[in-house]
């Protein structure tokens, strides 16, 4: 069975990159990519057209489909008994009883609830005049949690152009709408609860992307008996690596840098802080290793 899928982005590489998210592929995982529109930078940034790609990916076949063709082959090939002999009849078959609806916990339903008339809320008018704005073909949901705070979901054809390389762009959108929420409304109101943005459920492959990231780099930290340095990310990202390796006995974590370029550093345990790097040079060389 294929799956395919459209992907956009500022350009070929990042929709790629897209189209992987989107179909929850990995690097090795074989995606053969077909290029829509290879995209335009504009002019000084305007009149940009996102490159555009069309992705295949080869899933393999359900096992009940795969059981019901052997059943079917079996059947065809099996041979006929001699005649005179006593034939069994077949046993009529039960009828497949209807599958059962899908039980929801009650605790996961009070967690999260769909508003579908929303009103005058500031930032999900601000996400959804953006996407009407730029000529997007996605849309936004809003979602109110159980916690206070409030959800909005871009699904679309479109959407995970609004992702951005490792969610730069997502995050930005994030910080914009959390901006345009603080503003009064038309009766003068502030809603000062927060609001997190996900595309197509990319922070949830985000996340377990960076984990795995944790545990393969504080492996490769106790393999070599040295410090490993990671790439520079956001404070989100940050504490995911950061609660991932809590959990990994013989290493741990401490930030470095500042601003953009704060940077993770996973040293073993019995490394005084001092210890972490022998020296600068050790420093690059961990660096251009673990980004290799």
């Amino acid at each position: 069975m294929i799956k395919e899928i459209t992907a956009v982005g500022k350009d070929i590489i990042e929709a790629k990159d897209n189209a992987r998210i989107a179909l929850g592929a990995g690097e090795l995982d074989d995606v053969q990519f077909e290029i829509i529109d290879g995209g335009t930078k504009g002019i000084l940034g305007l009149f940009a057209r996102p490159a555009k790609v069309r992705a295949f990916i080869e899933l393999p076949e359900p096992k009940e489909k795969k059981e019901r063709n052997r059943q079917k082959k079996n059947k065809n090939q099996g041979e006929r008994k001699p005649e005179g002999q006593k034939q069994k009849q077949p046993k009529p078959e039960k009828k497949a009883s209807a599958p059962k609806s899908e039980v929801i916990p009650e605790e996961v339903l009070k967690m999260e609830r769909r508003i579908v008339e929303a009103g005058e809320d500031m930032s999900y008018d601000f996400v959804k005049t953006l996407i009407s704005d730029i000529g997007l073909s996605a849309e936004a949901e809003l979602y109110s949690c159980e916690d206070g705070t409030r959800r909005i979901a871009i699904v679309g054809e479109d959407a995970s152009v609004l992702i951005g390389h490792h969610g730069d762009t997502l995050d930005a959108l994030q910080y914009l709408a959390n901006l345009a929420s603080a503003r009064k409304n038309s009766k003068g109101e502030r809603d000062k609860s927060r609001v997190t943005i996900d595309i197509e459920g990319y922070r949830k492959k985000r996340e377990e992307t960076l984990r795995a990231l944790a545990r393969k780099m504080a492996a490769k930290a106790l393999r070599n008996k040295r410090s490993v340095m990671l790439e520079p990310m956001n404070a989100y990202e940050r504490r995911i690596i950061h609660s991932e390796i809590q959990g990994i006995e013989g290493v741990s974590t401490n930030s470095i840098g500042s601003d953009n370029n704060r940077k993770i550093v996973i040293f073993l345990t019995d490394k005084k802080p001092e210890e972490i790097f022998e020296s600068d040079a050790e420093a690059n060389e961990v660096n251009e290793a673990s980004e290799a």
